[in-house]
Protein backbone atom coordinates (compact mmCIF):
# COMPACT_ATOMS: atom_id res chain seq x y z
CA UNK A 1 0.00 0.00 0.00
CA UNK A 2 2.84 2.36 1.12
CA UNK A 3 5.16 1.89 -2.22
CA UNK A 4 1.02 2.49 -4.58
CA UNK A 5 0.99 5.46 -2.67
CA UNK A 6 5.03 6.49 -3.17
CA UNK A 7 4.33 5.61 -7.13
CA UNK A 8 1.44 7.64 -7.15
CA UNK A 9 3.41 10.55 -5.44
CA UNK A 10 6.27 10.49 -8.35
CA UNK A 11 3.34 10.42 -10.91
CA UNK A 12 1.48 13.65 -9.24
CA UNK A 13 5.12 15.65 -9.27
CA UNK A 14 5.89 14.38 -12.48
CA UNK A 15 2.69 15.60 -13.72
CA UNK A 16 3.24 18.83 -12.51
CA UNK A 17 6.41 18.93 -13.92
CA UNK A 18 5.52 18.59 -17.19
CA UNK A 19 2.89 20.80 -17.28
CA UNK A 20 4.85 23.62 -15.72
CA UNK A 21 7.26 23.29 -18.20
CA UNK A 22 4.73 23.47 -20.98
CA UNK A 23 3.87 26.33 -19.98
CA UNK A 24 5.14 29.23 -21.80
CA UNK A 25 7.22 32.20 -19.95
CA UNK A 26 4.59 35.03 -21.74
CA UNK A 27 1.76 33.71 -20.35
CA UNK A 28 3.58 33.24 -16.62
CA UNK A 29 4.56 36.92 -17.19
CA UNK A 30 1.23 38.56 -18.63
CA UNK A 31 -0.22 36.85 -15.22
CA UNK A 32 2.45 38.04 -12.58
CA UNK A 33 1.79 41.55 -14.62
CA UNK A 34 -1.79 41.27 -14.24
CA UNK A 35 -1.59 40.50 -10.78
CA UNK A 36 1.08 43.25 -9.58
CA UNK A 37 -1.13 45.35 -10.80
CA UNK A 38 -4.53 43.97 -9.36
CA UNK A 39 -2.19 44.42 -6.33
CA UNK A 40 -0.94 48.12 -7.30
CA UNK A 41 -4.66 49.11 -7.35
CA UNK A 42 -5.83 47.34 -4.59
CA UNK A 43 -3.36 49.31 -2.30
CA UNK A 44 -4.75 52.77 -3.59
CA UNK A 45 -7.72 51.86 -2.65
CA UNK A 46 -6.78 50.82 0.76
CA UNK A 47 -4.98 54.00 1.22
CA UNK A 48 -7.29 56.18 0.02
CA UNK A 49 -9.33 54.44 2.49
CA UNK A 50 -7.42 54.65 5.23
CA UNK A 51 -6.99 58.15 4.56
CA UNK A 52 -10.60 58.89 4.16
CA UNK A 53 -10.80 56.95 7.94
CA UNK A 54 -8.25 58.82 9.72
CA UNK A 55 -9.49 62.34 8.44
CA UNK A 56 -13.06 61.55 10.18
CA UNK A 57 -11.48 60.14 13.45
CA UNK A 58 -9.22 63.42 13.48
CA UNK A 59 -12.78 65.34 13.11
CA UNK A 60 -14.22 62.66 15.76
CA UNK A 61 -11.27 62.86 18.46
CA UNK A 62 -11.54 67.10 18.07
CA UNK A 63 -15.27 67.09 18.64
CA UNK A 64 -14.98 64.58 21.80
CA UNK A 65 -11.98 66.83 23.10
CA UNK A 66 -14.48 70.00 22.70
CA UNK A 67 -16.95 68.28 24.95
CA UNK A 68 -14.74 66.67 27.53
CA UNK A 69 -13.44 70.48 27.82
CA UNK A 70 -16.73 72.14 28.03
CA UNK A 71 -17.60 69.39 30.71
CA UNK A 72 -14.78 69.38 33.01
CA UNK A 73 -15.54 73.56 32.95
CA UNK A 74 -19.23 72.63 33.67
CA UNK A 75 -18.19 70.16 36.92
CA UNK A 76 -15.35 73.15 37.50
CA UNK A 77 -17.70 75.79 37.94
CA UNK A 78 -20.25 73.12 39.98
CA UNK A 79 -17.51 73.05 42.48
CA UNK A 80 -16.53 76.14 42.64
CA UNK A 81 -19.84 76.62 43.64
CA UNK A 82 -20.29 73.91 46.07
CA UNK A 83 -16.82 75.56 47.89
CA UNK A 84 -18.06 78.77 47.82
CA UNK A 85 -21.96 77.12 49.18
CA UNK A 86 -19.64 74.75 52.28
CA UNK A 87 -17.97 78.36 53.11
CA UNK A 88 -20.92 80.20 53.53
CA UNK A 89 -22.09 77.56 55.25
CA UNK A 90 -18.82 77.49 57.67
CA UNK A 91 -18.39 80.94 58.55
CA UNK A 92 -22.31 81.22 59.47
Amino acid sequence: MKQIKFLLAIVLVSIIAISCKETEKKEVKEAVETEVEAAKNSMEEVKEEVEVTVDSLKTTVKETIEEVKEGAEEVKKDVEEGVEAVKKTVKQ
